[in-house]
């Protein structure tokens, strides 16, 4: 059996993009606030700023990275059956407003270990973000 951080770590690789420069950068930047926002604004509100960059982004690597986090984190709930699955596997923008309702429907109990458990994600996106996109050191 595998713990839940070695699930996160291995998904949150998945998630980094092959980008450079100033894309590099922005990643590196909301990546490392992820769980920071998180704990400040809680689970359906970074939901929801994630769904809004990856509609938004500049480029489309950073909408692609933005689309597939928030959809990790939707198959990672409707794995642990915090949500329904079919959220799990649905494709956005159309499932944002159901994802929305799914997380405001949750008792307590559940949406706080929905939480934790995507503050581990972040955690290893924030971890693995400044391992892959490191700073430009040239820059002050």
């Amino acid at each position: 059996m595998r713990r839940v951080d070695q699930n996160m770590a291995r998904s949150a690789a998945g998630l980094l993009p092959q980008v450079e420069g100033e894309h590099a950068k922005e990643l590196r930047t909301r990546f490392r606030h992820l769980p920071v926002q998180l704990h400040s604004s809680g689970l359906a509100s970074t939901y929801v700023f994630l769904a809004s960059r990856a509609a938004s982004a500049s480029s489309p690597h950073l909408r692609r990275a933005y689309t597939e986090v928030a959809q990790r984190i939707r198959t990672h709930l409707a794995e642990g059956h915090l949500i329904d699955a079919e959220l799990g596997t649905a494709p956005a923008p159309g499932v944002h407003r159901a994802m929305l309702e799914a997380l405001a429907g949750m008792d307590s109990v559940s949406y706080a270990r929905a939480t934790r458990e995507i503050a581990v994600l972040f955690s290893w996106l924030r971890r693995l973000a400044d391992a892959v996109y490191p700073p430009d050191r040239g820059i002050s």
